[in-house]
């Protein structure tokens, strides 16, 4: 555990930080500017059902709303400023405007046609890689070349080259992967790379698998107008990387007051309030690994506002209370593995639990001790079996996904005796993130198979439910429970969906921009309407709101 001194350091700094950012919260804009018009189509006919986006560079926000009946649309709730406007719908789309000054308050009108065909739809895929069903075609061995041996002797001792010869990525992207790489060897105990090899690996791997031209952010919006309850939504979205190049913001969560946090891999917390529009952002704590090295993994936040998230490189759980600014840190037991892992989650009885490995553990807060359960089919065969998605049942179990064994596993954090139960998919379903409803049973998206799954945690069945898009990437799933509707992304088409399990009905909601790599989402519990995402490669985040329905 940190000593006491430290302890009070952290607390002085920190609250100190958050008084600094109190302040600049109150006396941010109202955001009551409007920017309104119609949309046509090329022979200036109105048209309902299309795209909106209006950009505020300077803000890094983005924000899309959907035309209505005879065309017309209104983006209001704006901050006063600089934006360009595109529309998007129907297969075509109109030019962006030139900047358009939006003063605070007011009004801006602005009429947009739709003239211009769409270019071609952008194949559903992992960000800036080759799309699976190609990956067969895509040769794994590396090319020859200077840094080929490096690349070989260090990339491929802690994964099959098939990691990452399916990506096509700019320099500053494979700069950020390899100063990224570095923190996970640090973790494992492996030797760092040296400046030169750093350089070396960096030339070789962009000069390889370049990327493939300038990115089309209208790609992944659909070619058909939107109609039904689909109108009814809008989207915020704030570009981190704007201003941090590698941000990654891996996973987000909901505080109590209703905003949006985000685990940055670069060692940051960063925070966005849906009222100001604000973006902040929380350095944790120093530790004996250099700050550029850091790896912050999956955040939970608790309904009286403590923030957890595991700080690998450092070997150490860390706590920030969003009240305080204080963070307290847990420092990991030697012998166990490395301490960060993929999902983390808060029990309700006050223990905080992680996937890694082949395994789930859990801090009991009280004791300050770790207890660790690995899944019965690894201590038999020695196999990977993976540990992903976490949550707990209806009962206080906690329940994992084993994503390379296509299993489910339970604990009865009581006994700690630990089931496996086999998903009946014929394929590889690949299970991802999960959560419960409000009776207590499991839903689950499975990744590969483009599925969502329900396991009923007294029966162990479990049933699955196509979205309206094949191969949509069923990463994290968010469960509204006061309205029972499941909510999941679909990280491969760029959209989030709301499934109702009483009536069966999906709604998607495309996001502004292809390729934002929608991965965790989270409902935010006080605004059930508004759903919450972060794109780990994008280094975007944002959210999506349902309006009236």
């Amino acid at each position: 555990m940190i000593s006491n001194e430290t302890r009070l350091k952290f607390t002085v700094v920190f609250a100190t930080a958050v008084l600094l950012l109190c302040g600049q919260f109150a006396g941010a804009a109202e955001n009551s500017s409007v920017v309104e018009g119609v949309v046509q189509d090329a022979s200036g006919k109105p048209v309902t059902g299309a795209f909106v986006k209006l950009k505020n560079n300077e803000r890094h926000l983005e924000f899309m709303v959907i035309s209505q009946a005879q065309g017309r649309y209104a983006a209001s709730n704006l901050p006063a400023g600089q934006y360009v406007v595109q529309g998007v719908g129907g297969g075509f789309q109109s030019n962006v405007s030139a900047p358009i000054a939006v003063a605070e308050g007011k009004t801006a009108k602005l009429d947009l046609s739709l003239a211009t065909k769409q270019g071609p739809m952008l194949p559903r895929a992992w960000p800036m890689k080759t799309p699976e069903a190609q990956m067969a075609m895509v040769s794994k061995d590396l090319p020859e070349g200077e840094g080929k041996k490096l690349v070989a002797s260090r990339c491929v001792t802690c994964h099959e080259t098939e990691r990452f010869v399916g990506f096509h990525m700019p320099r500053d992207r494979w700069a950020f992967t390899v100063r990224r790489m570095r923190g996970n060897m640090r973790t494992a105990k492996l030797r760092d790379l040296t400046e030169d090899e750093v350089k070396l690996a960096i030339d070789y791997l962009s000069a390889n698998y370049p990327a493939k031209g300038p990115a089309d952010l209208n790609d992944r919006l659909p070619r058909s107008l939107l109609e039904g309850k689909a109108l009814h939504y809008h989207a915020v979205q704030y570009d981190i990387s704007d201003t941090n190049v590698g941000a990654e913001p891996h996973d987000v969560a909901v505080d109590p007051q209703g905003n949006g946090w985000v685990s940055q891999r670069i060692g940051k917390l960063g925070r966005l309030d849906p009222k100001t529009l604000e973006y902040s952002e929380v350095s944790v704590p120093a530790g004996p690994v250099p700050a550029d090295l850091q790896v912050l993994g999956n955040l939970q936040i608790d309904a009286k506002g403590q923030l957890w998230v595991p700080d690998g490189p450092n070997t150490r759980w860390l706590n920030y209370d969003i009240n305080t600014g204080k963070f307290t840190a847990y420092d990991w037991p030697k012998g166990h593995g490395a301490a960060g892992g993929n999902s983390m989650l808060v029990h309700p009885d006050g223990s905080i639990w992680e996937t890694s490995g082949n395994q789930v553990r859990m801090l009991n807060t009280s004791t300050k001790e770790f207890k660790f359960y690995d899944t019965p089919s690894y201590l038999a065969t020695q196999e990977q079996t993976g540990a992903y998605g976490i949550t707990y049942a209806g009962d206080g179990s906690v329940w994992w996904a084993e994503d390379m064994a296509d299993r489910m596993v339970r604990v009865d954090p009581a006994s700690g005796k630990v089931e496996e139960f086999k998903i009946p998919y014929d394929g590889v379903a690949y299970p991802r993130r999960m959560s419960h409803d409000a009776r207590g049973d499991i839903w689950v998206g499975l990744w590969n198979a483009g599925l969502l799954m329900k396991l009923d945690y007294e029966t162990k069945q479990m049933s699955f439910f196509a979205p309206p898009t094949e191969t949509s990437g069923t990463y994290s799933v968010s469960v509204d429970r006061k309205n029972n509707l499941i909510w999941v992304s679909e990280q491969q088409a760029d959209k989030i969906a709301r499934f109702n399990p009483k009536t069966s009905e999906w709604v998607e909601f495309p996001l502004p921009d292809s390729e934002s790599d929608p991965r965790r989402i989270e409902v935010d519990p006080n605004n059930p309407n508004r759903v919450w995402w972060s794109g780990n490669l994008s280094g975007r985040m944002g959210f999506v709101e349902v309006l009236g329905n």
